[in-house]
């Protein structure tokens, strides 16, 4: 079966849909949305064979369909827009991460924190101090509770624990590839909680890379701006860092 154009633009509509809202979409609701002048049941069709397909399941107590984790990834690779970053919040992060090598420690803690508050989710830095030795950052932990698949307490003390192992998370950050990386549900190791993903990039001091600046949270993330927002601050990170003397950038710089 192909992935046709028409079922690629009613899989973007249902990830984009689903990331916002957080219920299943439906072919009637999304027949207004998309404005392919489709019916509902020539929509419903294609949802089932997307479904078959392996990019939607559908939860046992609604019509709607859901993205899978086979979804999200082409969703990240070929289908999501680029989110652009306002003036007010790049000035916003380039105020936080004016530093110089002597303030490494204390500009990645709030660049963890700065991170977890415009993502609303759990944000880590790690940063190598020497071969065997790393310091891991988190931020945010309890932002998680805003999202409903973090809504009992079961689901809640599960991703507690899980980023609380600072051991077990920090191995498998450290083991990512260098550049920006985006790990969706099963794609990650399995000692990390399915339904979770990771978003790193790495940043780097004088030419070496030294650590990564990242995200932990739901698949149902918002993927776009995550990777925009993690992508700018390595970037400013990396000018902070190069700069001599702790030389500030202009604000006004885009």
């Amino acid at each position: 079966m192909e992935l046709t154009e028409r079922k690629l633009k009613i899989l973007q509509a249902i990830i984009s849909d689903f990331i916002e809202g957080a219920e299943p979409v439906g072919s009637r609701s999304l027949a207004y949305r998309i404005g392919l002048g489709l019916s509902p049941a020539t929509i419903r069709n294609e949802m089932a064979d997307l479904e078959e397909m392996g990019y939607l399941y559908h939860p046992h107590t609604s019509a709607g369909r859901v993205p899978t984790d086979r979804a999200y990834r082409l969703y990240v690779n070929q289908l999501m827009d680029k989110y652009e970053l306002d003036q007010r919040e790049k000035q916003r992060i380039r105020r936080a991460l004016r530093s110089d090598i002597g303030q490494l420690e204390r500009t990645l803690r709030e660049a963890s924190e700065l991170l977890s508050e415009i993502t609303n989710l759990t944000s880590f830095a790690t940063m190598e101090k020497d071969a065997r030795d790393m310091s891991l950052f988190l931020q945010g932990m309890t932002r998680i509770f805003a999202h409903p698949e973090y809504s009992t307490i079961e689901q809640a003390r599960s991703f507690l624990e899980m980023v609380d192992d600072r051991d077990t998370l920090q191995s498998a950050i450290v083991e990512r590839p260098e550049g920006l990386q985006v790990t969706i549900g099963s794609e990650n190791p399995v000692r990390i909680k399915p339904g979770s993903s990771i978003v790193t990039a790495t940043y780097y001091v004088d030419g070496r890379m030294v650590g990564r600046l990242g995200v932990i949270g739901p698949t149902r993330m918002r993927y776009s701006e995550v990777t925009s927002v993690i992508e700018y601050m390595t970037d400013n990170l990396d000018n902070a860092f190069r700069l001599e003397g702790g030389k500030e950038p202009d604000d006004t710089e885009d």
